[in-house]
């Protein structure tokens, strides 16, 4: 009876034992596991201690965590107050022993006007639903002044020596402008185009229709006053050059057959051209009469009305179009 109450009682006492050294190491490994999550806090510093307003500086990013957490780093969206992001370098992730380490670097530059300006940046890390933010220890510049002291008044300068400046010419100015002139150009010529031909046909015709006139004159009077062939020749011979610039063809190589013939058979010219041809080459009369007087008034007539011809037909060009 004895011997088995004594046994009973050394069972009851070995399983508090058991209990402990079950719950001992599910401590252990619950404070290892809670180690290995521990949030580290990223480091930062810049590259320098001063700056200058306006100055780059370079303010470099790490943090190394355990590689199975997520971590982001901050981008163009944070807000770097006092400084402004100029450039973001990042660079891959490195893992080593189970330790990644990420790093980014970034170009700032301030224009504010405190004499410490201090950055804090954070790491965010991705833990399932929820992100938690470390930050890193705040890492402070100081704003190098250019001027120390100011004098009260300001003392201003009454007179200043120009600095020369070298002439340069505006070349995208004045391809500008060539691109505008012509874009003008265009557009006036697309809407006033036959317009303006038109005008110059008539004024060319015009104008070549009274030097005609003038010289033809000339060897008219000329022939008048000497009554030598000569003039009239001239005078005939000009006539053609009108008409082959006019009718735009080689009337003056025709024969005066063929011109008869190049208009349709016009008895005008027909009894014109003989008169003249009998004077020049007959040699019949060696003064002007009064056939002769005729065929170069005629051959004059006939010049003033192919002249209007044409001077009608480039008019109504652009109602025929």
């Amino acid at each position: 009876m004895y011997s088995n109450w004594s046994t009973s009682l050394g069972f009851e006492t070995e399983r508090p034992k058991k209990v402990r050294k079950t719950l001992l190491i599910f401590f252990c490994l619950f404070v290892t596991g809670t180690q290995a999550q521990q949030l580290l806090p990223p480091s930062g510093s810049f590259s320098k201690d001063s700056v200058f307003i306006g100055e780059l500086l370079r303010y470099t990013l790490v943090h190394r965590h355990p590689a199975a957490q997520e971590v982001i780093l901050p981008d163009s969206t944070f807000d770097f107050s006092p400084f402004e992001l100029v450039r973001q370098d990042f660079y891959p992730t490195a893992t080593r022993a189970g330790i990644s380490t990420d790093s980014t670097v970034y170009t700032l530059r301030t224009f504010e006007t405190q004499p410490i300006q201090q950055l804090v940046l954070p790491a965010t890390v991705l833990q399932g639903t929820d992100t938690l933010q470390v930050f890193a220890r705040p890492h402070s510049v100081v704003l190098r002044q250019l001027v120390r002291t100011v004098s009260e008044p300001l003392n201003l300068r009454t007179q200043t020596t120009l600095a020369p400046v070298e002439k340069r010419f505006d070349w995208p100015i004045l391809l500008l402008w060539i691109v505008t002139i012509a874009a003008l150009a265009a557009l006036v010529w697309l809407i006033f185009g036959q317009v303006i031909k038109t005008k110059y046909q008539l004024y060319r015709l015009r104008k070549d229709h009274l030097y005609f006139n003038s010289r033809y004159n000339s060897h008219v009077d000329r022939f008048v006053k000497t009554g030598t062939p000569t003039s009239m020749e001239k005078a005939v011979a000009l006539w053609k050059n009108y008409l082959t610039k006019l009718e735009r063809s080689a009337i003056n190589s025709f024969t005066t057959k063929e011109i008869v013939e190049y208009y349709n058979d016009d008895e005008q010219v027909n009894l014109a051209l003989r008169f003249c041809d009998k004077a020049i080459y007959g040699n019949v009369t060696a003064e002007p009469d009064q056939e002769t007087n005729q065929a170069l008034s005629m051959l004059r007539r006939f010049a003033r009305s192919r002249y209007k011809t044409h001077r009608e037909i480039t008019r109504n060009v652009k109602n025929k179009r």
